[in-house]
């Protein structure tokens, strides 16, 4: 699930995060931010992958392999944190 402790906002249709506490700021490009909006409420990876599969041209085990690099990613940063 999406941190609550970042400042969001979109910029040309992409998200913008700032951590204050870390000092951070975070860049999602299109696919990024959809990502991110499927985050900000409890989902699981399969169902991530499933709704990226369907909205996006994209093979499952490929999408699976550059989502959960980006949530892993995510989850250093503290921008996620698992349910």
């Amino acid at each position: 699930m999406a941190s609550t402790d970042l400042l969001t906002t979109r910029v040309d249709g992409e998200v913008m995060a700032m951590s204050v506490d870390r000092g951070a700021c975070y860049g999602l490009d299109p696919i990024g931010s959809r990502i991110w909006e499927l985050v900000e409420t409890p989902i699981s990876v399969g169902d991530l992958i499933a709704r990226l599969t369907q909205e996006y041209d994209v093979d499952a085990a490929a999408c699976r392999a550059d989502v959960c690099a980006l949530l892993v990613h995510m989850e250093a940063e503290g921008m996620i944190q698992r349910r």
